[in-house]
């Protein structure tokens, strides 16, 4: 989930967890399914928030689908977010305007893979070497994001079905 790359791995946050959650979900009437999500995270702390969408129904956002805004400018990719073809980062003047733009386009971004590859590499690399939690990515990362989700899914009234949360030892 980006939101915890760009604002709970932020220095000033101390890796706070999100000072309030709201979710909303639509589901489809046939089966039950999420259809529409969305849900917004708020860090009161550091004065942040971050609003995340999801749809099975509709194409990604133009122009981009992944914005973070900051106070001096903002970074953009387009779709797929886990495989950005390219990004732009806008850092503003004092008049609010753009001063600097960076453009880094599929000539100079380019990567080999799908993107999810980056995951199972790291995976690889801890079990190679003997550890049982990635530096990358621990388990405060992988239990904040399971417990956004779990909010989320609470507030839509979206049920998972009986046993899928169940722990087998």
């Amino acid at each position: 989930m980006q939101a915890i790359i760009a604002i709970y791995e932020r220095k000033k946050n101390q890796r706070t967890k999100p000072s309030g959650i709201v979710g909303s979900i639509v589901k489809t009437a046939l089966t039950g399914v999420d259809l529409s999500t969305t849900f917004v995270l708020n860090w009161q702390n550091i004065e942040a928030q971050a609003i995340l969408s999801d749809s099975i129904t509709t194409g990604p956002p133009n122009p981009a689908p992944l914005v973070i805004r900051f106070t001096n400018g903002q970074i953009s990719t387009p779709h797929p977010i886990y495989k950005p073809p390219s990004f732009t980062v806008r850092i503003n003047g004092k008049d609010g305007q753009a001063e600097q733009v960076i453009e880094r386009g599929p000539e100079e971004f380019a990567f080999e893979g799908g993107g999810w590859h980056f995951q199972a590499d790291e995976v690889a690399r801890s079990i190679r070497d003997g550890k049982i939690e990635s530096e990358l990515w621990g388990w405060d990362k992988s239990l904040l994001e399971m417990g956004v989700f779990d909010e989320v899914r609470k507030q839509g009234g979206y049920v998972l079905p009986p046993g899928v949360e169940k722990v087998v030892e």
